[in-house]
């Protein structure tokens, strides 16, 4: 009998795991930097999770502005996790840092639980790291392919004057 719910105890302690401690990240972030190319701004977010003890996290959540969204984690390399921001417009992805709480899924079940918003602000993250924006740029007020046609007008207006004064 002691046998038995000494299994049971060694069960469930296996069973309920251990969480990451001290969580180092990594990040590489990308986003659109050409408003004239697309109406709408993206921006992807690379984290890399490390652990001092090894016990990487099962699911994270990122906190975007009061926007909580599921972080897809990469199957082939174990500890990386991707987050995919698209605004409407290039105004609601703001120029410069952002910061991105990240919740494991304790602190995301008690985020969920939270009904006021100090309640939510109490709840710990697992971690922060830093979305890097440089903003959209609108490029120059001409572009270059403009000033190609009026080189080639240039160029066709001094020869056909040319051929006429030959010709003439």
């Amino acid at each position: 009998m002691k046998s038995i719910i000494f299994a049971v105890f060694v069960l469930f302690t296996v069973a309920k795991g251990e969480n990451c401690e001290t969580p180092q990240f990594k990040v590489n972030s990308y986003s659109t930097k050409d408003a004239r190319l697309t109406a709408e701004s993206a921006a992807q977010l690379e984290i890399s999770v490390k652990c001092k003890n090894g016990k990487q996290p099962g699911t994270l959540y990122a906190d975007i502005n009061g926007h909580v969204i599921p972080c897809a984690q990469s199957v082939s390399s174990p500890g990386k996790y991707y987050i995919s921001i698209a605004t409407s417009t290039h105004k609601h992805l703001a120029k410069g840092s952002t910061i991105v709480k990240l919740y494991d899924d304790e602190a995301y079940s008690t985020l969920r639980k939270a009904r006021t918003d100090d309640a939510m602000k109490a709840v710990k993250p697992f971690g922060q790291v830093e979305l890097s924006h440089p903003g959209a740029s609108y490029g120059p007020w001409l572009p270059s392919e403009f000033f190609a046609v009026i080189v080639f007008g240039l160029i066709w207006w001094s020869a056909y004057r040319e051929r006429s004064k030959i010709l003439a």
